[in-house]
């Protein structure tokens, strides 16, 4: 048989498709595939933390440390001694310690190695320890759900993937990890809110005020926090109630002054 050749379609060097939407739809595309492999890997990470003994756990948060500086705080026995309040409820396999941080903002977070900090701007806006409950049992619970051991794996993969990103596709992918990244820390925050209530319902009996902090706070803005570490406001307030009601708490409870030690700083 003879081989007859013929000359390319016209369109070999004209294609049908604009190239800027082919370029698009791959960029596209591979962000999907970044995504897929980062919440599978952070999957992953989550299977393993969450399946460690607590013995292995205590080691590693024993080894856990943080450069903060220790001088800018004050610990509080009162704060102190509702932290213990909770964390009987919250059962950790290790201490937790309380401090007063000498800083305006409005703040409260955990440390690794079992340290809970809380701004004396978050202070001066607690009206009682139903509220400041509610705040410590939510730093709790990012202890329980190993949210430190958890975000130090995070912080490796999305490490790994950045610079692999980043140096070949650029900041549109880096851009597509923080979001995913955010959304991730977004539902720990979430589920650190719930813990919270828990914790309020074993130690108080009831959940008074578990989210009027936050009510006040909620300022409408939630597309702020699209990018943020933490949901708006308005999200958590809702969520809370929800659980709230779900779980049927009781909010008849007796509202609980703050201890003159914080309200005389």
């Amino acid at each position: 048989m003879k081989y007859t050749p013929k000359l390319p379609d016209d369109s070999v060097n004209n294609p049908k498709e604009n190239l800027f939407v082919t370029a698009l739809k791959l960029m596209a595309s591979l962000a999907v595939v970044v995504t897929v492999v980062y919440v599978s890997m952070l999957f992953a990470v989550d299977y393993t933390v969450e399946h460690l003994s607590p013995e292995n756990e205590k080691k590693l948060m024993a080894y856990a440390r943080v450069d903060f500086d220790m001088n800018s705080t004050v610990h509080s026995p009162y704060l102190q001694k509702v932290t213990d309040k909770l964390a009987r409820c919250a059962r950790l396999p290790y201490s937790v310690k309380t401090y007063i941080l000498e800083e305006d903002g409005i703040n409260a977070f955990a440390l690794p190695g079992g340290k809970i900090m809380v701004t004396q701007g978050m202070l001066r806006r607690i009206r009682n320890e139903n509220e400041l409950a509610s705040v410590i049992g939510h730093e709790l619970g990012h202890f329980k759900h190993r949210d430190h051991l958890k975000g130090l794996g995070k912080s490796l993969v999305l490490g790994v993937l950045s610079m692999l990103v980043a140096d070949n596709y650029g900041s549109a992918f880096t851009t597509t990890l923080r979001v995913t990244d955010a959304k991730y820390s977004q539902s720990q925050e979430l589920a650190a809110d719930l813990f919270g209530i828990d914790m309020m319902a074993c130690a108080y009996g009831n959940v008074k005020d578990a989210e009027t902090l936050f009510a006040r706070m909620d300022k409408g803005e939630s597309w702020k926090y699209f990018l943020a570490s933490h949901p708006g406001f308005h999200e958590r307030v809702e969520k809370m109630r929800r659980y709230i009601e779900k779980k049927g708490y009781s909010r008849e409870g007796e509202v609980i002054p703050l201890n003159k030690e914080l309200t005389h700083r």
